[in-house]
């Protein structure tokens, strides 16, 4: 540096940060949603609203067209990043539902499905059928393990069976794979309480362990439980994540929990609950011909993997307001995430099971699902002989839950490191504005709702921009509100990002 010469940082680029300052303000990181009031002060002429995914054209994608196909069930799916394509492990019961087998397909797309016919299962069959045949094999759930330090065990399931033969002995146990094809027993199976619906087993890397979403069991019953692993074979007890004896959102129904298949999200898991209303062999009343013994698809919600929430028509419920008078009829019907087909006409119209997990690509999440034509019970009513299938429901990202209409949204105070704020917003036809407001509740220089060039569009990854800068450094590193005026518009999220080189030269 030339003596004398003097440069100084640009303002407010080096803030201090500590315990103090931050005060009650939520420290964020990362993509904010509104399931819940977390991050939510208020809501102005705006409400949360569930959002339902769009089922695809093509609808079902995979079909029983092999002889060991005679009915679809429990499935996983994932998109193999390292290989570049999709698979699938697919349940195909007997026709006669006296076995099961597990069978592979895969697709450059995962729309177009091939099932590939090898002999690597069994040296007399020329099928795509993986595992099974053992007596009661069921309910397999399989995942690529991200953390896999034994490349034998790259492929990791977890499935209920009887291996003395007898219910006495019903359990669930895992098996290990290279390749997702050739798969391994685990020798010191049995390893978990029986689960008689999917097991849905996953790397969890915010906890560091290996964790399964399962039935409640023994005894066998329809609600939801848990447990984790360290090492894919000693398991925790489970423990039951919804009350049994079901909340006003079940009782109207009589729902029962049947399975959950669970997504990790961003900051969040998501989970889709197959719920299965009115269970009954008997003749359904015309009052309750809509719903009674079929299952359609709930969403739940949860910030940390272990204490979840029911997500409604208006977002995920507070505990609280299960003990409020309200039409919970009304409520179960706008709780519905993925409904069911037409009556006796879709592929769907009786019978929807998720598919472990859905699939989050650059800009939608793909959920896949088995859909039955019949009810649970479809030989006692009349529902003649079902068909099954595999299709494909999408959704926005981040498209679990808006914030919609005309008014605005005021967050709580809340401190974020970046330069920079990216919105998921559809303004069509109306406008989003945002403003960022001071400890003292008015807006900041700079930051107001008159400075903020108005959103008109739909993006899923927008960069706010104030006076023409998108450049916000200023109000990082310190408790801020962030008001979000809405006018006909619909709100997703919002994400602090780190978008600019913030290098200066060394000054004196």
């Amino acid at each position: 540096m030339t003596s004398g010469a003097t440069l100084e940082a640009p303002p407010g680029l080096f803030k201090q940060l500590d315990e103090q300052i931050v005060g009650d303000a939520i420290l964020i990181n990362g993509k904010q949603l509104f399931v819940d009031e977390f991050l939510i002060e208020k809501l102005e002429g705006v409400t949360r609203a569930l959002n339902q995914p769009v089922k695809h054209a093509r609808n079902p994608l995979i079909v029983t067209d092999k002889p060991w196909e005679g009915h679809l069930s429990f499935s996983s799916v994932l998109y193999d990043r390292e290989e570049g394509f999709y698979k699938m492990w697919y349940a195909a019961f007997s026709s006669d539902y006296k076995s099961q087998v597990l069978c592979y397909a895969t697709s450059p797309d995962g729309i177009d499905w091939r099932k590939h016919l090898t002999t690597s299962w069994n040296a007399e069959e020329h099928s795509n059928i993986v595992f099974g045949k053992t007596k009661e094999f069921n309910c397999a759930g399989v995942f690529k393990d991200p953390v896999a330090r034994d490349p034998e065990r790259r492929y990791k399931m977890l499935y209920s069976d009887y291996p003395g033969g007898t219910s006495a002995t019903a359990s669930s146990s895992a098996a290990f794979s290279p390749d997702g094809i050739h798969w391994t027993p685990c020798s010191e199976n049995p390893l978990i309480p029986f689960s008689d619906a999917h097991l849905c087993p996953f790397w969890d890397s915010r906890r560091g362990r290996y964790v399964a979403y399962l039935r409640y069991g023994p005894p066998n019953t329809r609600a939801i439980s848990m447990t984790e692993s360290e090492d894919f074979v000693h398991w925790s007890p489970k423990i039951t994540l919804f009350p049994q004896a079901g909340s006003p959102l079940d009782r109207p129904r009589s729902t029962k929990l049947y399975q959950m298949e669970v997504l990790p999200y961003e900051n969040y898991y998501f989970g889709m609950i197959s719920t299965y209303y009115g269970e009954t062999i008997q003749p359904i009343p015309p009052e309750k011909e809509a719903w009674a013994d079929k299952l359609d698809v709930q969403l739940t919600f949860s910030r940390n993997g272990r204490t979840w929430r029911r997500v409604g028509g208006r977002g995920a419920y507070r505990p609280e307001e299960f003990d409020e008078e309200r039409n919970w009829e009304a409520e179960t019907e706008a709780a519905t995430f993925i409904p069911w087909g037409r009556a006796k006409q879709d592929w769907d119209w009786g019978t929807i099971y998720p598919l472990q997990a859905p699939v989050v690509t650059e800009d939608e999440i793909r959920i896949y699902y088995v859909g039955i034509t019949g009810r649970h019970w479809a030989e006692y009513h009349g529902d003649g002989e079902t068909t099954s299938g595999i299709g494909l429901a999408t959704l926005r990202l981040d498209g679990f839950v808006s914030v919609e209409g005309t008014g605005t949204l005021t967050t709580k105070p809340l401190v974020f490191l970046g330069d920079g704020l990216e919105m998921n917003a559809d303004a069509t036809g109306g406008s989003i504005r945002v403003e960022a407001l001071g400890a003292d509740g008015n807006p900041i220089e700079g930051f107001s709702k008159e400075d903020c060039e108005p959103f008109t569009a739909d993006a899923i990854r927008h960069v706010l921009k104030w006076a023409g800068k998108d450049d916000c450094h200023l109000i990082q590193a310190q408790p801020i509100r962030l008001r979000f005026h809405l006018e006909k518009a619909r709100l997703f999220s919002f994400t602090p990002r780190i978008l600019k080189n913030h290098y200066v030269p060394s000054y004196d």
